[in-house]
Parts: structure tokens; sequence; C-alpha cells
């Protein structure tokens, strides 16, 4: 089917050169004729125009019969002109055997010419340029796979099929044992089956065959993740040297990141699941699995404040923070979080922190460690907590920016809990 269809192409692109160049020859012969008809009724009407002059006496008998023979010598003239610029397949009446050996010598030149030869020369190279090319360079064992790659995407609930792709995927590494990507799309199939460890061989084996790129790191994400499966569900050394590997190439490889994430929160390691969530959110910080790992973060810095709190240890303020529903923000905007002495204004923050959009919703603590100056928490009773979301990356509020104040309240020494909104609009 490949090579009909190219056939084909070709065929069309031939003619899309050969047409132009034919019509222009028709075309040029069919100009002259017009050429010659447009000058013959020129003459018709401009004589015309001397009979009218004669008959209203604006000229004699002598000067009409001077401008007629002057008409008529202009017409020969141009009709020789047209004549001996006429393409030479053109036939005109009573030639001699001389002029038609001239004139089909003319018609040979003509072929042979470049503005011929060339385009002709390039029709026919081309093509044979491009098949030999690209069978050197080209990818065509990769095209014909596509339908058994396209099926594996389409149909990985389903398990009778999968068996079959194994059937067809596995004639085709016997036949070419070099294809890296055919061995990873066997490799999804015996996963799909549950078959974790032939998927294990066949993914190690896509990734020996690729050079260091995005894609091996994403391969080697999938050795890691079944190697962990069958060791039920522990890391391994073998696994945290191919989990190195891939992220030498990657750092931010989804899959791996997935996995320690994964690992992290099942060892209820929360302050690293924390840090490999983060990291997930900023591939895509908009997308409804980024909105579920912030939901993971703030339930994890919840676990871990509850642990570290000590309530012999000073007031402790537990700030659950988020965008207003509707509000969408730049990830990458930074927001200051800060509490204030609720009875002296112009002092600065008892206790600050500062994140960014990215990392909302979450919760924050401060307490008498987060102080930026002389005073902190304890220093003070009654306090209020604003969020300030800022453009322009500065603890000052400025027209534009997006800025919530919780009310004041007294902390008692104690540990408070307040939620902030981020929703009005800095004025």
């Amino acid at each position: 089917m490949f090579w009909i269809v190219s056939t084909f192409l070709f065929i069309l692109a031939t003619l899309f050169v050969l047409i132009p160049i034919w019509r222009g020859r028709t075309d040029e012969g069919r100009d002259i004729e017009l050429r010659k008809e447009a000058n013959i009724a020129l003459f018709h009407e401009r004589h015309e125009d001397l009979k009218a002059e004669l008959e209203a006496k604006n000229i004699d008998q002598q000067q009409f019969d001077q401008l007629t023979a002057e008409l008529q010598h202009t017409l020969l003239a141009d009709v020789s002109s047209i004549e001996k610029s006429k393409p030479s397949n053109q036939k005109s009446p009573k030639v001699d055997k001389t002029k038609i050996k001239r004139k089909e010598t003319s018609v040979k030149e003509r072929f042979f010419s470049a503005n011929y030869m060339v385009p002709f020369a390039l029709a026919c190279i081309l093509p044979v340029a491009a098949y030999v090319l690209y069978d050197r360079w080209g990818y065509f064992n990769d095209v014909q796979m596509m339908d058994l790659f396209q099926r594996t995407v389409d149909n990985r609930d389903n398990p009778e099929e999968a068996q079959a792709l194994i059937v067809s995927l596995g004639e085709s590494v016997q036949e070419n044992q070099d294809q890296p990507w055919t061995w990873y799309f066997l490799a999804e199939n015996f996963a799909n089956i549950g078959m974790f460890n032939e998927a294990q061989i066949a993914y190690r084996r896509s990734a020996d065959l690729l050079e260091e790129s995005p894609e091996k790191a994403l391969i080697l994400g999938r050795v890691a993740m079944v190697m962990y499966i069958n060791a039920d569900l522990q890391f391994t050394p073998e696994i945290l040297e191919v989990i190195d590997q891939a992220r030498d190439i990657n750092p931010n490889e989804i899959s791996i990141l997935q996995l320690l994430a994964s690992d992290a929160a099942d060892n209820e390691d929360y302050e690293a699941a924390i840090r490999y969530w983060r990291l997930l959110i900023q591939a895509n910080p908009n997308s409804e699995q980024a909105q579920q790992l912030r939901l993971n973060i703030a339930g994890a810095q919840e676990v871990l404040q509850l642990q570290d709190y000590d309530g012999t240890s000073g007031p402790v303020i537990d700030v659950n923070l988020a965008l207003a529903d509707g509000l969408e923000l730049n990830g990458d905007i930074r927001i200051f979080v800060a509490a204030r002495d609720a009875e002296q204004e112009g002092v600065p923050p008892l206790a600050a922190t500062s994140l960014v959009v990215a990392n909302l919703p979450t919760t924050i603590r401060l307490d008498n460690s987060s102080a930026v100056g002389p005073f902190n928490l304890s220093s003070a009773e009654n306090i209020y907590v604003s969020a300030l979301a800022s453009y322009a990356g500065v603890a000052m509020p400025q027209a534009g920016d997006y800025r919530v104040i919780s009310e004041n309240f007294t902390h008692n020494n104690n540990r408070s809990e307040i939620d902030l909104i981020i929703t009005n609009q800095v004025q």
C-alpha cells in the first residue's frame, strides 16, 4: 500500500511540473494568433475612421490614400514581426521543406533547452533521491509498525487484543531485534496482561537500544516501575540504580517522580513525598492531577504539623491558604504570608514566609522561628494574618495584586488555625 500511494503521489507531483510547461507552449501560440487578430481589427477600425474623415471633408482623397497606405504598411510590418516570434511548432501556410526542417530543428533545440530539461530532470531525480535517502536514514520500519502501536494505545483494557498484539510484535522483533519502539510496545502489552517479568525484559531491551534522550528516561521509568512491582513494592539497589540512571538523563521524569512520591507516602516520609509532588505539579500546574497533588500536599503538611507541634514552644498559627474558586493566577507568582501585631501599625511582621501560587492549596505554619525582625509571635497577644499574591514579587501591595487579611484574634500562646482565601484585588 505504501508503494502504491507513493507512486501515485510521484505521478501527481510530476504532472504539476509538466502540465504548466506544456500549457506554456500552447498559450504562446494562442497569444500570437490573438495579437494578429487585434492588429487586423485595429487596422479596420482606423480605416473606418479615415473614411469618416474623408466624408466629413476633413481630409482630401490624396491624404486618405496616403494614410491608408501607411496603415497597410504598418499592419504588414506588425504581422511580419509576429510571424518571426511564432513558436517553431506552430504551422504556417505555404512553407517549403527547408523551413520545415528548420522548425523541426528549432523544436528539438527548445525541448533540450534548460527551460525544459531542468524541470524534467528534477522531476525524475528528486523522487529517486528521496526513496534512496529515506531507505538509508528514514524510519520506514517504524512507519509500518504504527498500526500495531496505535492498537496498543487504544486497547489497554482488552486482554485478548493485548495477546494478539504480543504475537504480532513478537514476530516483528524476531525479524529485527534493533527496533527500540517495537520492544517498548511489546513490553506495554506484557504489562497490560500482568506479565511483569516479560515486560521488564522488553522494557530493558528497548532502553538499551536508545541513545541518551528524554525518551530513554521515560522507558527507564517503566523499567523501574515493573522492577518495583516484581520486588513486592520495595526499593532494591538495582531499582535505585535504574532510577539514578533515568534522573541523570531527565531529573523530572514523570514516572520516576510518581514512583518516588508513592513509595515515600507509603513509608510515611511526608517531607520527601511533598518534595516529589511539587515537582510533579510543576510539570502541568493546571491539570486535574495537579489539583489532587495539592490536596495530598495539604494533607501531608497537616500530618507533619500535628507531629511537630509542642504546646510549650510558643504560639503556632496554621494558615490554610487557597485561591478563590474561579481565580486563575500564574503558578510562578510569589505569595507572601505574614502575621502582624494588631495593636501596632508600621512595625515589621512578627512572622513571615513565602511560596508560589503553584503550591496552593496548602497549609502554612507560622511560629516564633518564622520571625523576620526583632519581635516574634510571643511578643504580641492580638494579631492578624495576611496573604499577598504579588505580581512584582515584593511584599508591598501594589495595584493589581491580590490580598486577603484575617480578622484580629488572640493566640493565647497556643495553636491556632485560620482559613485564608485569596480573592480581593488591590485597587
